[in-house]
């Protein structure tokens, strides 16, 4: 998956991941695993993320369901 809009956003709204990070209530390092897709968000999660950035609902899939594009 593709977080670029996501990471934006949380720059956009706490300035660093480690603000997002918190206000999430995970680690550092559990927000990493998730951008680097080495554990799954849960819907939870995603539901708390999309409250503290305010993502419309409708909009999660832009933000958690984009798939990297590879040019070849």
């Amino acid at each position: 998956m593709d977080y670029k809009r996501l990471k934006l956003k949380i720059i956009e709204v706490f300035d660093t991941q480690e603000a997002f990070a918190k206000a999430m209530k995970m680690s550092k390092t559990a927000l990493s695993q998730r951008f680097n897709q080495s554990v799954d968000w849960r819907a939870n999660e995603i539901m708390r993320a999309c409250d503290l950035l305010n993502i419309p609902l409708t909009d999660v899939h832009v933000y958690f369901f984009t798939r990297k594009v590879q040019i070849t």
